[in-house]
């Protein structure tokens, strides 16, 4: 992350410093051209004073300059000079020194097209540099030569300026080129320290965060985040704490059900384990019974052990019922339910019971039920319910009355019974 971080700002660091150090030799540039221009102008301004000097008295113009002298002018400017007449006439051309095709003591000027309007220029008498010309070679600078006189003898050409410029500039070059490494070097440093501070900043707190987030994930469901500040990493750490509170309450919830349903299982297996025994006792005792000849005994245990066998089946029937209703979303069969049928049918299988139980159970059931939609064994099983839980706290002498009305868009069952209540 820190090569990430520390990159980033190295560019942005680096494009901001060139970009100023553009911005100033941009607008440095025509100043340092008036300063180039003025010492050209000097330069030629005292290539001229030589020339009058060297060839005092120039009657003729610059015709006769001297040998030497024109030797000498091969070695002032490293640019071509043209030694001109007083109507600006090329009269020889002499090459730089340097210039393997320079030839001592001036070469005629040739074909080559000079800036127009050299002898207007020649007579204005003033030293003239044009360094910003708009075509290539357009740049040249110009001096006139005066006799003994005073009177105009001609004139001298350094045209174009282009290395006599570029050695003028060379020095702001250099100066930008030095600008431009100490500002990219300042701004590489700068980044690294800026982006090794950001990057601690940064990468602190998320390894902290990670650090606690694991404990968490390694079942350390109690660990919690500091929260130091009210920034995107405190929020984060709230959130952290937040989500961590909750998987600990759902694992605490997860773990007291898990400890609930051990308990149940427990329990059931009592509950079962003991009817289980009872029934199989009977059984044995019944058969005892039949084997010796007493068929009233028998009888009895018998008895005795289908109550044990409808206990247990009621037992089932209720853990199914409530393993259904404990699910999310209990399973419903959709049928139609002929409703007497159903309701007569519930009341059937408790009338034997309510007699021996010595209660009045009496039906008031409609002849025209509807037949409706629903899960009929689920509607039967609660009917079951009501009658037996009014079975179990009614006692004898009393009364129980399973009544169905018809009502709008609805049936309404009720179970009735003169008890104490559950």
């Amino acid at each position: 992350m820190f090569w990430k971080v520390a990159g980033i700002l190295v560019g942005v660091q680096v494009a901001t410093g060139l970009m100023a150090v553009a911005l100033s030799a941009y607008f440095a540039y025509d100043r340092s051209l008036d300063l180039a221009a003025n010492s050209l102008g000097l330069r030629l301004e005292r290539l001229a004073e030589e020339v009058e000097r060297r060839a005092y008295p120039l009657d003729d113009g610059v015709r006769d300059l001297p040998f030497v002298l024109r030797q000498d002018l091969h070695y002032r400017f490293p640019d071509p000079i043209y030694l001109l007449e007083a109507d600006g006439t090329p009269r020889l051309r002499f090459l730089p020194g340097v210039d393997s095709l320079a030839l001592l003591g001036g070469l005629p000027p040739g074909d080559v097209a000079l800036p127009p309007g050299l002898a207007d220029s020649l007579r204005v008498g003033n030293v003239i540099v044009v360094l910003r010309g708009d075509a290539a070679g357009a740049t040249w600078g110009l001096t006139p030569v005066y006799n003994a006189e005073g009177f105009l003898a001609g004139g001298l050409l350094v045209y174009p300026l282009t290395r006599s410029l570029d050695r003028e500039l060379a020095d702001t070059r250099a100066a930008f080129v030095r600008a431009l490494r100490v500002v990219s070097a300042l701004a590489v440093g700068i980044a690294l320290i800026l982006g090794a501070f950001f990057t601690w900043r940064i990468v602190r707190p998320l390894r902290h965060m990670t650090r606690r987030v694991e404990r968490i994930g390694a079942g350390d469901y109690a660990a919690r985040l500091e929260v130091r500040s009210q920034d995107e990493f405190g929020r984060l750490a709230a959130a952290i704490n937040h989500m961590a509170a909750q998987v600990q309450a759902s694992i605490e919830r997860l773990r007291a059900t898990d400890r609930l349903r051990r308990e149940l299982i427990a329990n059931i297996g009592h509950d079962l384990r003991t009817p289980l025994a009872a029934l199989l006792g009977y059984v044995e005792e019944g058969r005892r019974h039949m084997q010796a000849g007493r068929l009233k005994e028998a009888e009895e245990a018998l008895e005795t052990a289908e109550r044990q066998g409808r206990y247990l089946t009621r037992l089932v029937a209720d853990l199914f019922e409530l393993s259904l209703l404990d699910s999310a979303v209990p399973p419903l069969r959709q049928e139609p339910i002929p409703l007497g049928e159903l309701v007569r049918d519930a009341a059937s299988g408790h009338r034997a019971a309510f007699e021996r139980a010595g209660i009045t159970f009496t039906i008031d059931v409609p002849d025209a039920l509807p037949v409706l939609e629903g899960d009929g064994v689920r509607l039967l099983r609660v009917l079951d319910n009501l009658l037996s839980n009014a079975r179990r706290h009614t006692g004898a002498g009393g009364c129980v009355t399973l009544r169905v009305t018809p009502e709008e868009n609805a049936v309404r069952i009720d179970v009735i019974d003169t008890g104490s209540g559950m």
